[in-house]
């Protein structure tokens, strides 16, 4: 909702429901640019430009840790003097701890709710 042109009516009057419609508006409209900047950075209720902004650093930091591997030294123990790396991901990103956590947490609910009756 950050680019949505909807207007939308509050006890202050019709405002734009997307930040950064909003804070064009507010910057063109308001004769105080100190005032329209507070305004479109820290409006209540509504998409600010605060909230889009951590948006968009925690995915440039998730980019940044995606991308870090550890190395480990692996020996063999058959072979003498043969050695290699294996990579390993730091930050693993995949859908599939996200489906684990559901899996538990739905299990987690069941047995409550048979413990409760």
């Amino acid at each position: 909702k950050a680019f949505s042109p909807t207007t939308l009516s509050t006890g202050r009057g019709t405002e734009f429901e997307g930040a950064v419609v909003a804070f064009a508006h507010l910057l063109i409209s308001r004769s105080d640019k100190v005032r329209a900047l507070k305004e479109a950075f820290y409006r209540q209720n509504l998409p600010n430009l605060t909230s889009l902004m951590s948006t968009v650093l925690v995915f440039g930091v998730v980019i940044y840790f995606q991308g870090f591997k550890v190395e480990l030294p692996v020996k063999n123990a058959k072979y003498r003097g043969q050695q290699g790396n294996y990579p390993i991901k730091l930050f693993y990103t995949s859908n599939i701890p996200i489906i684990l956590q559901t899996a538990l947490v739905s299990n987690l609910y069941f047995f409550s709710q048979i413990l409760y009756k």
